[in-house]
């Protein structure tokens, strides 16, 4: 499990994936920091908010993508097969890449926080509770990325189905809002309360990342919302699932 672990650490510097990441995150925080210079009012405020979107699409889009290319180059070389050849069970391969590819995501995420506080002035507890919640964000999506590369054959169709599920968990609660409160409602009832039942269930069974890395804790500070506890609490019930997912899907329907 350690040689399998290293292994995938080893590849992705090879790929010079966490460098593209670093480069995506520089090029990111010079246009926020262009954007805040030239922001005639609460230029700084303009700049931080900014910044956690960019931020938050260059980690997301490059540990999908990433993962689910890299997971698809595994079958087609048959490194998999040789892999799983060792006296290693299919769960231990699992966390073994997860564990891998959580760490590459937990020490990009962190480089975030330093850049923020190097060019957009940014500093206090609102920025350490955003930089928290990036690292579990990034933590669920690197097993949401994984389960999606295993258990689909297209790299293509894995990045675009772990986008879906994504974009999916951070917009739920925003269109079950609006099933509820009736806004553009059908004439016929019973659609709108499928609508509704429907956006119940699958807000109530994704993760709420809309939660995550909120913008507002770097420009007003904490609090505002669910505090980390929660957070923990989602990435403690979701990654577990993920994994077993994951695992289950390898053991049972291709090796």
């Amino acid at each position: 499990m350690r040689a399998t672990f290293r292994y995938v650490l080893l590849t992705a510097i090879r790929d010079r994936f966490p460098v593209a990441i670093l480069v995506a995150l520089i090029a990111a925080t010079a246009i926020c920091a262009l954007m805040a210079a030239s922001t005639l009012s609460e230029g700084a405020q303009t700049g931080l908010a900014y910044a956690g979107e960019f931020y938050r699409a260059v980690l997301v889009l490059g540990l999908v993508t990433f993962i689910s290319f890299h997971v698809r180059n595994l079958h087609e070389s048959r490194e998999i097969e040789a892999i799983l050849s060792r006296p290693i069970s299919r769960t231990a391969f699992v966390l073994a890449y997860y564990g891998a590819f959580a760490c590459m995501a937990t020490v990009l995420a962190l480089t975030t926080a330093p850049m923020m506080m190097a060019t957009l002035a940014a500093n206090g507890i609102g920025l350490a509770e955003w930089e928290a919640s990036m690292v579990l964000e990034c933590l669920i999506v690197a097993a949401l990325a994984l389960f999606c590369a295993m258990a689909l054959t297209s790299a293509t169709a894995s990045v675009m189905v772990a986008l879906g599920f994504y974009l999916l968990g951070r917009t739920a609660q925003f269109f079950l809002a609006i099933a509820v409160s009736g806004t553009g409602a059908s004439d016929n009832e019973g659609v709108n309360l499928g609508a509704q039942g429907i956006m119940a269930v699958i807000a109530t069974v994704m993760p709420r990342l809309d939660l995550f890395g909120q913008s507002r804790w770097l420009v007003y500070g904490p609090g505002g919302g669910w505090g980390l506890d929660v957070l923990i609490l989602q990435c403690a019930i979701y990654v577990p699932l993920l994994l077993l997912a994951t695992a289950r899907d390898l053991r049972v329907k291709r090796f």
